[in-house]
């Protein structure tokens, strides 16, 4: 049979290239990680600004121009991203009492640092730590990743606690898990309770009035910590 010759001067059709939709475009260029730390960043500005109430999945996904279907990928449920902001909330926490572990071989110094760091960090993130600590998470059986992060963030205080007791310094008539909660609970209820007169306090004057509050109630938490010498 013979060939079929192409028409002269005829020009080759071609395929026009598919085109993408702008999210899926966007989606594309997030690695797997990488959209899921963007996620959990602009849904802890939300809750920081709004509350949890205005956290909307499919409000953030809008907002990064990609597919409303891609943070269900990461957090199924609203529920779930919850628990990774308050995990998230422990971390910084852990975090913050390793670092108040290493800043002197003083066991006051450790102690104080570790108060300083706790209400610092309650008084940036006033909202996730209502999450942490109840809020709308307590309707649901915590996953284990979030008991453990927060127990990890405990012992980060318990440790530093035990070592100024088994060096003297720090009650050891008292049970160590006793005087860890005494002293989490001074200072989880001072920045609790001046959260607001942080956030309203827009000169240094200000700054520095509270940071001299900050200061007494740690030296007032020390203090009734040690141990009495006879």
């Amino acid at each position: 049979m013979a060939k079929k010759n192409a028409t002269p001067g005829a020009k080759t059709p071609t395929l026009a290239p598919s085109k993408k939709s702008k999210s899926a475009n966007t989606e594309s260029s997030y690695h797997h990680g990488d959209l899921r730390n963007t996620l959990l960043v602009r849904s802890e500005s939300i809750l920081e600004e709004k509350g949890v109430g205005a956290l909307s999945l499919r409000d953030v996904a809008s907002e990064l121009g990609v597919s409303h279907a891609a943070p269900y990928r990461h957090f199924p449920r609203k529920i779930d991203l919850l628990f990774a902001l308050a995990a998230r909330g422990f971390s910084d926490l852990s975090d913050a009492m390793q670092k108040s572990w290493s800043v002197s071989e003083d066991p006051l110094e450790k102690l104080k640092a570790s108060g300083r760091a706790y209400i610092m960090l309650v008084l940036d993130h006033p909202r996730r730590t209502e999450l942490m600590f109840g809020g709308d998470i307590q309707c649901e059986e915590a996953p284990d990743d979030l008991k453990k992060i927060g127990q990890e963030a405990y012992l980060g205080l318990y440790r530093i606690v035990e070592f100024g007791q088994k060096e003297g310094v720090l009650k050891k008539t008292v049970p160590t898990p006793s005087l860890s909660m005494s002293v989490w609970s001074a200072v989880h209820g001072f920045a609790v309770l001046n959260e607001r007169t942080w956030r309203e306090a827009k000169t240094s004057e200000a700054k520095k009035r509270m940071e001299e509050q900050i200061d007494i109630l740690l030296r007032i938490v020390i203090d009734g910590s040690k141990e009495v010498k006879s």
